[in-house]
C-alpha cells in the first residue's frame, strides 16, 4: 500500500512562488496606479476642511475600506454581470483599456479646477460622511478600477483547473487589499504629505500616474484587439 501513495501525484503542476510573486505585484501596482490614492488627498483635505486630524483620519479609513470593499464585489460577480448580459472577456479588455487611458488622458491634461460654492460653508455640511461618494467611489474605486478588476476576474475564470482559480483569486484579493490598505496610509497621512509636496509636487505624482494607466490602458486595448480577431476566426 505504501508504494501507491508516490502514484497518486498532482494532477496539474502549481506554477513556481517566483511567478506567483510577479502576478501580484504587477496586479498591485496597475491597480494602485489606476486607484491613486495621492490624487484623492485634495478632495479629501477639501471635504473634511472643517473637521478636527482624528475626524479626518477616520474618514480616510473608512474611504479606503470601502473602495477596497467594492473593488472585491466587482471582482467575484463581474464574471456574472458578464455572462448576463453576454458581454465578451475582449470587448471588456478594449472597453476597460479605453476607459483607464481616457482618465490618464485627463490626469496627464487637468481641466482647471472649479471651486464650489457649496462646499464647506456650514459645520453641519462640513461633517457629513464622504467615505463613500465621493472618495471611495468614484475617486479610488472608479470605473477604471472597476474595469481592471473584472478584467481580473475573467481572465480568473479562463483558467481551467479549479485550484488554478482559487489561487487566482487570492491573489486577486491579496492585490485588491494590499492597495486597500496603502490607500489608506496615504489618506490618513494626506495632510503631511500635502505639505510635503506642495501642490507642484501633487500634479507632478498625478501626471506621473497618468501616464502609467495610458500605458496600461493601450496595453489592455491591443490585448482585447488581438483576442478579439482571434474570435472572430
Amino acid at each position: 500500500m505504501a508504494r501507491t501513495f508516490p502514484a497518486r501525484a498532482l494532477p496539474m503542476n502549481l506554477p513556481p512562488l517566483s511567478d506567483l510573486l510577479t502576478h501580484y505585484l504587477l496586479g498591485v501596482s496597475s491597480l494602485l496606479a489606476i486607484t491613486n490614492p495621492f490624487s484623492t488627498i485634495p478632495l479629501l483635505l477639501t471635504l473634511t476642511s472643517g473637521m478636527t486630524e482624528r475626524q479626518r483620519r477616520q474618514q480616510a479609513t473608512r474611504a479606503a475600506r470601502n473602495a477596497t470593499i467594492i473593488m472585491l464585489i466587482a471582482l467575484f460577480i463581474g464574471g456574472l454581470i458578464l455572462e448576463f448580459f453576454s458581454i465578451s472577456i475582449a470587448a471588456l479588455r478594449i472597453a476597460g483599456g479605453l476607459i483607464v487611458a481616457f482618465l490618464g488622458f485627463r490626469m496627464l491634461f487637468p481641466q482647471p479646477a472649479v471651486k464650489s460654492d457649496g462646499v464647506g460653508e456650514s459645520v453641519a455640511e462640513r461633517r457629513h460622511d464622504y467615505s463613500l461618494i465621493p472618495l471611495a467611489l468614484p475617486s479610488m474605486a472608479g470605473a477604471g478600477s472597476l474595469a481592471l478588476v473584472m478584467s481580473y476576474s475573467t481572465t480568473i475564470a479562463e483558467l481551467d483547473h479549479p485550484t488554478l482559480k482559487l489561487i487566482g483569486y487570492a491573489l486577486a484579493v491579496a492585490g485588491i487589499s494590499t492597495v486597500g490598505l496603502i490607500a489608506a496610509l496615504v489618506l490618513r497621512a494626506g495632510s503631511r504629505i500635502a505639505n510635503r509636496l506642495g501642490s507642484n509636487g501633487l500634479d507632478a505624482l498625478a501626471r506621473v500616474m497618468g501616464l502609467l494607466m495610458v500605458c496600461i490602458g493601450v496595453q489592455f486595448i491591443g490585448n482585447g484587439i488581438i483576442e478579439f480577431f482571434h474570435i472572430q476566426r
